[in-house]
């Protein structure tokens, strides 16, 4: 079996009887008068399908004794294609999802009025229409997903509209060797394209000039796209989580976090390191940076299946609470929320912050981030060190290891590349 049969067939197993899901791979949106932004696939659907084309629908119906699979796909237009470029073949969509029945959209609705119209016994008695309910998800021009349900209430008013989300999600949290193989092969790539970063990261250069190199390299080497937006950020730019502007010239004896990933078949690396512009930390630098390294340290050693991200980040804060008054970096322990705010950790896939249910404990097969952080804005230093990280049955996996993140590592890395 497939891998993406295999995930299907899981699916299956959580459907109840009488279920037809309707998976849209979603179109794209509208940028302007005549532009339209580039098309994202609905990760759902390609988490099922192997496919990334637009107007696309997986059709699975689940009864008794009976699984049914259909994928339906754009009919071929020439025209079509002299304004946008090649579309699947029945034969190349069947191939990429291993899905034998691939119809076009063309009888589409007739399908599904063979599903649901009342009475009709063709895939036998359909109590539950599942979709993706993803609020931000369009399925034709000018018909979002919560138009689409209306719609199909109104023709079969005998359904009830379930979201498939739920039952998705669990399945997309625990990763396959596949997938882990892939997101390893995404870090890697990253590393190569901080490398690239670190030999033209100099004093007067701005932060924009290194997001571009790091851009370009992924495009060049391995057309890999971005896994988001990269985050350059310089002095007390990076005591802005999310950094947006990245147009500070870059100051010697600096700070500078670096925040980014690329993409590989479609998951996401997510690293975070943090460097001195110059080479070497300087005594407080060093002092802020070792604590950050602690912490991280310190969820790698802690999880493990059957911890919560929650209890990951209640550990990284008690430190913090005990650390930072003892370095003299805070007063009192209840203002640790003022220099380290947001979480320890995210699930990783598809998404970069991946589909997950956070209150759940976690399994051998999730992949994780690893970020603790300190923003001091005062002392224009901000620190993040982020690992992705595979959780086992008795601890977990770092798979960013490679990525050098002690301070003698970081100091002789930036010297070798800027020597280069």
């Amino acid at each position: 079996m497939s891998e993406y049969e295999n995930r299907r067939k899981k699916l299956f197993e959580l459907l109840p009887e009488g279920s037809l899901l309707l998976l849209h791979s979603g179109v794209s949106k509208i940028s302007s008068e005549d532009e339209n932004f580039p098309f994202v696939v609905n990760n759902n659907f390609f988490y099922l399908t192997n496919i990334r084309q637009e107007n696309s629908l997986l059709f699975l119906v689940k009864q008794i004794s009976e699984e049914k699979t259909y994928l339906f796909i754009d009919e071929y237009s020439p025209e079509k294609e002299k304004w946008t470029g090649k579309r699947l073949s029945i034969e190349q969509a069947s191939t990429y999802s291993d899905i034998k029945n691939v119809l076009t959209n063309n009888v589409l609705d007739s399908k599904i009025d063979l599903a649901l119209k009342e009475g009709s016994t063709h895939f036998g008695k359909i109590k539950y229409v599942y979709l993706d309910l993803s609020n931000e998800l369009k399925v034709g021009d000018d018909l979002f997903i919560r138009d689409y349900q209306s719609r199909l209430l109104s023709l079969y008013p005998n359904i009830q509209i379930m979201d498939i989300r739920p039952l998705i999600t669990p399945l997309r949290m625990v990763k396959s060797n596949f997938e882990i193989e892939q997101l390893k092969k995404a870090i890697n790539l990253t590393q190569h394209g901080i490398n690239q970063i670190l030999m033209y990261m100099k004093p007067n250069k701005f932060e924009y000039q290194l997001a571009n190199i790091f851009y370009c390299y992924g495009i060049e080497s391995s057309r890999a796209p971005l896994s988001f937006q990269t985050i350059i950020a310089s002095g007390k730019n990076a005591t802005c989580l999310h950094y947006p502007t990245q147009d500070a010239r870059i100051k010697e004896n600096e700070l500078i976090l670096f925040d980014l990933g690329y993409k590989y078949d479609g998951y996401c690396a997510d690293i975070s390191r943090t460097y001195p512009v110059s080479g070497k930390f300087t005594d407080l630098q060093r002092i802020i940076y070792q604590t950050v390294l602690y912490a991280n340290k310190m969820v790698i050693e802690y999880a493990k299946e059957g911890v919560t991200i929650k209890e990951l980040n209640d550990k990284v804060i008690d430190y913090y609470k005990q650390e930072l008054p003892r370095l003299g970096l805070i007063d009192k322990d209840e203002d640790v929320r003022k220099y380290y705010w947001h979480n320890v950790s995210h699930h990783i896939g598809l998404d970069t912050h991946d589909v997950s249910d956070r209150n759940k404990p976690l399994q051998a097969g999730n992949i994780i981030s690893d970020e603790p952080g300190l923003y001091f804005e005062k002392y224009g230093i901000g620190v993040r060190i982020e690992d992705d990280i595979l959780i086992t049955k008795d601890g977990c996996e770092v798979l960013s290891r490679s990525i050098p993140k002690e301070v003698f590592e970081i100091e002789e890395l930036v010297k070798q590349c800027q020597n280069k």
